[in-house]
């Protein structure tokens, strides 16, 4: 249906007469306006200067309508706007900004005629439209003057022109996005009715509203739009940010009108307020998001089946290894005057088997850390400790490479606040770089200072060196620093991430230095102190040696190798095996356990299973159980301790600390659910 004349002919009447209006309002939007510096330099009168032709213009485009219509009429009094703004000082983005304004005064000076007129609301979308679009133009042009001018001003100024140009192209990138919305839907609800005002085309696009049908009104958009799951959410959001002002943002999902897909969208808006403080109208703008959401959810799917992957090889790795492990132990306490060759095979065995198990928990690390999924179990204790633990560590690697490490430490105990696994890793990753990264016959050095409240140690060493360039992607994960002389280092490039991070979970900070290759390295660990009152220091003497009694001990493993060698390496008690969980079950029942070292992962009824059947049994109210698997994890641990397992160890375990816990063993007490 043709629209009529009529309704634009009295439109540009009532727009001539509200020019004073318009004025008023546009000169208190743009003076209010704090990133429009230049217009605030202006006086009213250099602001206005051209306003009355444009407005002019304006009124003779809208009585022209809707029989001829050309946006482009203003093209002249545009470009000597334009050509003015830049003899001011205007930038892109502030020409913008006014021209902005000014359509948003003339928009609501006709919101204000069609509110009192019986109008079509087609006639009034007409009118609308044909304002947007000839502002569209008119800012264009003004744009492309000002564009114009500065390239004159670039072109004159050579040495500063690739700046100049460079700053020009994001500003009128920034511009175009801002002017065209790309992407980008828009609305607009009226604040007392909640009626559709207007929509851009894109608005149409998203939404599937038929463009015939109007923009839609703010309870339609929920009831008809919105996915019902997401609509309540959507609505209270909206009324507390109607409520308290403000910008307005939300992520929610919405189902097409025209084809009922649904698609992920992201609202930003604003409420406009109005002399009375009341809501004039609220604006805003969608966004379709569902790609982007779909990738992101892709890449999480992708992050989880990672961690799954990496949990899995590890325990495929360490089943192995427990046997190996044990097999090397138990070659140990066979006999002291064994042959050099069988201790220099038990020992190399031993030792390997703790690198690789070292290996497979860095990796396990810094694939926690990067989830966020890391613990610290923190207690009061002494540095030292766990700067001797690491020294011990590495001791059999710097032995074979006839590395020495020269330790000095405090001599009175120096408290921190901390993990003391964690940190032994920290000062061991440390150690294990100088060992891999020097020379044999090196000299490695571990020293650290006291100060008021805090440590600082320091690793050194004499080895290849780090370069300055690559000094400062160190700590990154997976990074690996290149051996000058071409030869190959091992590792996964992991251990200095882990470092790093664990440091400053415990407040403190890791730093690398060197002079350079081939002037060795530094690296210095900073952390805060506890004062020496703050905790009581354990007794050494009061750990366990020998076991108070012979305990009869059940092993349960699917892997026959790990489940008879570590029955061997017990055999101070009285040790059985069962090789899947029925059989454990059924043993439990006559042999009376009072410690049940118990694989997680076994076939059939798995371990977790098989630690709940075993609670429930009153022969085993007082027995221990422990958890001994492949999966490290907190969340592993957990699941280990719900299910009534008091301790979780991760194969392959150091046999002394199960010989430790064993010992330290009163039986009556693991039915309270403490373990030593």
């Amino acid at each position: 249906m043709p629209l009529r004349k009529g309704p634009f002919l009295e439109l540009a009447a009532y727009l001539e007469s509200k020019r004073g209006l318009v004025t008023r309002r546009w000169l208190r939007a743009v003076r209010s306006d704090p990133a429009m510096e230049q217009a605030g330099r202006l006086s009213t009168s250099q602001l206005v200067d051209h306003l009355p032709s444009i407005f002019e213009q304006i009124c003779a485009v809208v009585r022209a309508a809707p029989e001829q219509t050309n946006p482009l009429h203003l093209r002249d009094d545009a470009r000597k706007h334009g050509r003015d703004r830049w003899m001011h000082g205007y930038q892109l983005d502030e020409l913008y900004r006014e021209l902005d304004q000014l359509q948003r005064c003339v928009q609501q000076v006709t919101r204000e005629f069609f509110a009192g007129d019986s109008a079509s609301r087609s006639t009034q979308i007409a009118a609308h439209r044909l304002l947007e679009d000839l502002f569209s133009a008119t800012v264009h042009t003004a744009i492309k003057q000002l564009i114009e001018h500065q390239d004159e001003r670039v072109a004159a100024t050579s040495g500063e022109r690739d700046r100049a140009l460079s700053a020009q192209k994001k500003s009128e990138e920034r511009l175009r996005i801002a002017a065209s919305a790309a992407g980008l839907g828009i609305f607009e609800w009226h604040g007392p009715t909640r009626t559709g005002v207007w929509e851009n085309s894109l608005m149409y696009e998203i939404t599937g509203q038929p463009e015939s049908l109007g923009p839609l009104s703010c309870r339609a958009f929920v009831r008809e739009l919105v996915h019902p799951d997401d609509a309540q959410t959507l609505i209270t959001h909206y009324m507390e940010a109607m409520e308290h002002g403000g910008d307005f943002h939300e992520t929610f999902r919405i189902q097409r009108i025209d084809d009922h897909v649904t698609r992920v969208v992201k609202m930003y808006g604003r409420f406009q307020a109005a002399p009375d403080g009341s809501i004039s109208a609220f604006v805003g703008s969608l966004e379709d998001i569902t790609r982007r959401t779909a990738a992101e959810e892709s890449l999480r799917e992708a992050d989880r089946r990672k961690d799954a992957f990496l949990a899995t090889l590890a325990h495929e790795l360490r089943n192995p290894l427990a046997p190996i492990r044990n097999a090397a132990e138990i070659l140990g306490q066979l006999h002291a005057d064994m042959p050099p060759e069988v201790e220099w095979v038990r020992a190399t065995i031993a030792r390997q088997c703790s690198h690789l198990a070292r290996l497979i928990d860095d990796l396990m690390d810094v694939s926690r850390i990067s989830t966020g999924k890391i613990q610290l179990q923190r207690k009061v204790f002494d540095i030292r400790e766990a700067i001797r633990d690491a020294v011990e560590i590495n001791l059999p690697m710097a032995e074979e490479h006839r590395d020495r490490i020269h330790v000095g430490v405090p001599d009175m105990p120096v408290l921190v606040d901390g993990d003391r696994t964690r940190l032994t890793q920290v000062f061991s990753n440390l150690l294990d770089n100088a060992i891999k990264y020097s020379d044999d016959g090196a000299s490695i050095a571990v020293d650290a200072t006291a100060y008021d409240d805090s440590i600082e140690i320091v690793v050194s060493d004499n080895g290849i060196g780090i370069p300055p360039s690559q000094l400062g992607e160190l700590f990154s994960p997976y990074v690996q620093l290149a051996a000058p002389d071409g030869r190959w280092r091992s590792g996964l490039g992991v251990g200095l991430s882990v470092v790093r991070t664990v440091v400053q979970m415990h407040g403190g900070q890791a730093a690398a230095a060197s002079d350079g290759a081939g002037e060795g390295a530094r690296f210095t660990v900073t952390l805060p102190t506890m004062p020496a009152a703050a905790a009581r220091m354990p007794d050494d003497a009061s750990r366990p040696g020998h076991p108070a009694r012979r305990l009869r001990v059940l092993v349960v493993d699917d892997n026959r190798d790990a489940a008879e060698s570590l029955a061997i390496i017990l055999g101070d008690h009285d040790v059985r095996c069962a090789f899947d969980g029925e059989a454990a079950l059924a043993m439990a029942k006559e042999f009376h356990a009072d410690a049940v070292i118990l694989d997680i992962a076994l076939p059939g009824i798995d371990g977790l299973e098989v630690a709940r059947r075993l609670r429930a049994l009153p022969q085993m109210d007082n027995a221990i159980l422990v958890a001994l698997s492949g999966f490290g994890a907190p969340e592993d641990r957990a699941r280990s301790r719900e299910a009534g397992c008091q301790q979780h160890f991760v194969k392959p375990v150091n046999p002394e600390a199960l010989i430790d816990l064993l010992n330290s063993y009163a039986p009556g007490r693991a039915g309270d659910g403490e373990c030593p």
